[in-house]
């Protein structure tokens, strides 16, 4: 019916917008009314809201054709994508390996050309490790700009999370913008985009590694063929990061994230017993030992008081972003260590080249801390690692530039298109 409605405006010359027609799927994450919402929890399996929230409401109104919903795992929490609703999704690359979490279904249909446009969400690095693990384009957007809280089931919505953000996915920096010019022209960015030119070269800042995490032989390989490139473009590379701690940062994500997590809680279950048991369950059962259990469940435990000064913490990081962005026009760092790890049912160590690390230390090391930060981050696939799996890098830029970055980052794509190979998925890849 949508597709036959959008056709007939089309043919009287009265599309609704650029996006009329254009198919797309969406995160089994983000309610449409009278759709299968389940956000990957078996009591939810029957769940149909009976309204969209606010960001499905514009893309309705743009013209855009609902194909269908793609996985996430139970209740979005986790970088695999298996569920107690349906059969796990796995990586289009490798079977045996995680698509990513929770946006997994969303990159995995894209990598696989299932659909050519996903609305992803990120609070822990779920739109940028599924992009980086199926070699796909997407967007975490500045946090603050759209609107986050009303995603959920309509009983347990809220409009105060701090960190959860809402972008595009795509196989296209193209498609990526065509979602983003219909958000722009509905939620004004609250402060002015910035007005550097995209013509001249770029300053760019990068690190390979953060919080005592490096990346794997491969990966490091392909990111320096990457910066590589950049340089004998003209591109000024700088090694360097914001002057910030990050340990610090992972601390009052944790207080940040598990205390707003936890006012999810039904009122009867916000005890400190019954918290300590879920985030057994939650925490050190699904995810394991590491930095995200031990901070996100200090979160969980944490009083209103604790939280907001968190949050003053985290407000008072702006000024040093906005002073390392006079500098540098974006600053690009791993994803994770490297392609995507084996499926697992549970947070199991990882076998690295140098040693057994913590499951959530080696994931999310480089997107947890980072998501604090509140800046647009694109995940850009850069080629094939020698198990000719799919490889990412971020690339943050000064908040509230998220057309800026995708539209600035599309001309590194043109410049390198004579140096792209073409991927099992059909992207072109650096």
């Amino acid at each position: 019916m949508q597709a036959k409605e959008s056709d007939e405006r089309r043919a009287a010359g009265c599309p609704l917008s650029r996006l009329d027609g254009l198919p797309m799927t969406v995160k089994d994450g983000i309610r449409i009314k009278d759709r299968h919402t389940t956000y990957g929890i078996w009591l939810l399996r029957n769940y149909r809201p009976t309204s969209d929230s606010e960001l499905i409401k514009v893309l309705r109104s743009s013209g855009i054709v609902f194909l269908g919903r793609t996985a996430v795992p139970t209740g979005l929490f986790d970088w695999n994508c298996r569920n107690s609703v349906y059969h796990e999704c796995v990586n289009p690359f490798d079977p045996e390996r995680t698509p990513g979490g929770s946006s997994g279904g969303a990159a995995a249909a894209l990598a696989c050309g299932f659909t050519p446009l996903e609305l992803g969400s990120d609070i822990a690095g779920s739109i940028r490790y599924p992009a980086h693990c199926c070699g796909v384009f997407g967007l975490r957007t500045t946090d603050g700009w759209l609107p986050a809280g009303d995603a959920g089931p309509t009983a347990f919505s809220t409009p105060s999370l701090q960190l959860l953000t809402f972008g595009p996915m795509a196989r296209y920096l193209e498609d990526l913008d065509l979602l983003l010019e219909r958000f722009a022209a509905t939620f004004a960015c609250k402060e002015k985009p910035r007005n550097s030119s995209a013509e001249a070269p770029f300053r760019i800042a990068y690190s390979r590694d953060l919080l005592e995490m490096s990346p794997e032989p491969s990966t490091q390989k392909l990111f320096a063929t990457f910066l590589d490139r950049l340089a004998a473009k003209g591109h000024s590379l700088i090694e360097g990061q914001p002057d910030l701690d990050f340990d610090d940062l992972y601390h009052d994500w944790g207080m940040i994230a598990g205390y707003e997590y936890a006012r999810f809680f039904p009122r009867l279950a916000r005890n400190r017993l019954v918290k300590h048991g879920y985030a057994w369950w939650l925490l050190n059962r699904r995810l394991g030992a590491g930095p995200f259990t031990t901070h996100f469940k200090r979160g969980m435990l944490a009083t209103e008081a604790d939280c907001e000064q968190a949050g003053k913490r985290r407000k008072s990081i702006f000024p040093v972003l906005d002073n390392f962005f006079r500098d540098y026009d974006f600053w690009l760092l791993p994803v994770a260590p490297s392609a995507a790890i084996p499926r697992s049912a549970c947070g199991r160590r990882i076998n690295t080249s140098n040693g057994m690390v913590a499951y959530s230390r080696y994931v999310g090391s480089y997107i947890v801390p980072t998501t604090t930060l509140g800046t647009p981050v694109l995940t850009y696939p850069i080629g094939f690692d020698d198990a000719k799996m799919p490889v990412g890098v971020q690339i943050h830029g000064p908040r509230y530039s998220d057309r800026w970055l995708v539209q600035s980052v599309a001309r590194l794509e043109q410049e390198s298109k004579q140096n792209r190979v073409i991927g099992k998925s059909g992207d072109r890849m650096i």
